[in-house]
């Protein structure tokens, strides 16, 4: 396996552990929310959601940061920032489809999570950089039309 294979490999291996670090923050948020809210008449709004979310972001920018250098994935800072603001887009598209409050740490939301960070290392590529970037934005599309189909059928 070549260099450019194992940068690809590696930030999708690190993408998919981020992903399952926001499902599992998510889920920690809504039980820790529909716990507190339990016993309320009126509405409740806890600092649990905001507490997960934020979490999340400031740990999936430091690994992001950190692990994609060390599998060659560059530069550095704009690939940190690149797959942050993909995996925010994937929870995005991946929330209004959970069956429940908080989507389930599964096989396909992993995937998704975890293309985000893949494609990024698809770009640091310079070979590869076309492909990555006409996958990057047919992903962003497809999500958008998911979404507004979505929206569409409820």
């Amino acid at each position: 396996m070549n260099k450019d294979a194992c940068g690809v490999l590696g930030s999708a291996l690190t993408g998919a552990l981020t992903g399952w670090l926001a499902l599992a923050l998510w889920q920690w948020a809504d039980a820790e929310d529909t716990r507190s809210c339990a016993d309320s008449t009126s509405v409740c709004l806890t600092y649990y959601p905001l507490t997960g979310t934020l979490t999340w972001a400031v740990l999936a920018a430091v690994v992001l940061a950190i692990a994609l250098p060390l599998v060659g994935v560059r530069p550095r800072k704009t690939a940190a920032a690149a797959s942050l603001a993909l995996q925010m887009y994937a929870l995005a598209v991946i929330g209004p489809f959970a069956p429940r409050d908080a989507p389930d740490t599964n096989a396909p939301n992993l995937i998704a999570l975890a293309l985000g960070p893949a494609l990024v290392g698809v770009c640091a590529v310079p070979a590869w950089r076309r492909a990555g970037l006409i996958a990057i934005g047919v992903l962003v599309v497809a999500g958008m039309v998911a979404v507004g189909i979505d929206k569409d059928m409820f």
